[in-house]
């Protein structure tokens, strides 16, 4: 249990932030936002690598734990910013809910949605529903997870293709591969696409519940905050993925794509970006094994690793010039810059 208590601490103080800022308002406003986005990038490259991970059982009850307060927590966040104020107050606090829900809140929704047991799955589902995200549910471990490292992955950044361009490029098709992977899953089962069991009409109708309860208990203000507020999360969401695959390309062989190795993702060990995120930067070690727990992830001696931790990436993404300048050469030096054509990926293998 001991174990346990580092991401305790990060997430608990992360939670307590952001819970002051939309009560208390003046200088808690900032707190949060300061934690977020400074104090843990200054942490992660000062503290070393943290290697106790929790046991199974703890993890499982961390990631329980963490949906349920993410309900109430979203809830907060809204009616907080439904209530306006002063404006650079009002943008520090929306800038740190973004932050906490895209990246805090994604992560653990995501660690639910590879989860066994329906319990823990319908907890991670109703986490990206809320966010007005479900399509997440279908479109990462049906699409992304086969697809990685290939043009056919809405959600793998292309070599010198800039964070603007990729995010509305993801969000669309990640959107329409999932819809027409589920129209399949349907047609297969001798149903018609738009059956009621296709999830889309659970993500749809539940985003759309959402946006009609925001709306009866907070008026527009209140919906335009939710967007608003879901926009930046889903945001934090495709900006990690872009950082954690930019420019990785799997190599044609035949018909087939080569398996997805450990070369074909990006991994940052630092220790406060892993407690707040379950080891999401861990990502190599997830995509060959997706239904691990985070507890049990690592970071392997033989995976590319980003040079600094994944908040400043983050922020580097966002320059195009700078990010090129950081990441193209080391994309060239693994030799995954450029698609590599079918005869030339007969020789390599």
């Amino acid at each position: 249990m001991l174990a346990l208590v580092p991401y305790l601490v990060a997430l608990g103080l992360s939670v307590a932030l952001l819970i002051a800022g939309a009560v208390f308002d003046g200088a808690w406003d900032f707190a949060s936002f300061i934690w977020m986005a400074g104090v843990v990038a200054v942490l992660d490259h000062i503290l070393p690598e943290h290697e106790a991970p929790p046991s199974e059982a703890a993890a499982k009850t961390l990631t329980v734990i963490l949906a349920a307060i993410h309900f109430p927590m979203l809830a907060l966040a809204v009616w907080a910013l439904a209530q306006g104020g002063p404006l650079w107050n009002w943008i520090a606090y929306f800038s740190a809910a973004g932050l906490f829900f895209g990246q805090i809140m994604n992560s653990c929704a995501h660690e639910l949605i590879h989860a066994r047991g329906w319990i823990r799955r319908g907890l991670g589902r109703w986490t990206y529903i809320t966010l007005l995200f479900g399509h997440q549910t279908t479109a990462h471990p049906g699409i992304h997870h086969s697809a990685v490292a290939t043009p056919e992955d809405p959600n793998t950044a292309r070599y010198n293709e800039t964070w603007w361009r990729f995010v509305l490029r993801a969000w669309r098709d990640s959107f329409r591969k999932g819809l027409a992977l589920e129209k399949r899953r349907q047609r297969a089962a001798g149903r018609h696409g738009w059956n009621w069991r296709n999830p889309y009409w659970q993500y749809l109708l539940g985003a759309a519940g959402s946006l009609a309860l925001a709306g009866t208990v907070l008026g527009w203000s209140g919906v335009g905050a939710y967007i608003a507020l879901c926009l930046l999360a889903q945001s934090q969401l495709l900006i990690t993925d872009y950082v954690l695959h930019y420019g990785m390309r799997r190599v044609r062989v035949g018909k087939r794509w080569e398996p997805v190795g450990p070369q074909h993702s990006w991994n940052a060990p630092h220790v406060v970006t892993n407690l707040l995120t379950l080891h999401a930067p861990r990502h190599s070690e997830h995509h060959a094994h997706p239904s691990r727990g985070f507890e049990e992830l690592r970071v392997g001696a033989d995976v590319p690793l980003l040079p600094y931790s994944l908040p400043v990436m983050v922020t580097i993404a966002l320059v195009p010039a700078l990010w090129r300048k950081v990441m193209n050469p080391r994309v060239d030096a693994l030799g995954q810059g450029r698609i590599v054509r079918p005869t030339e990926a007969a020789c390599v293998a």
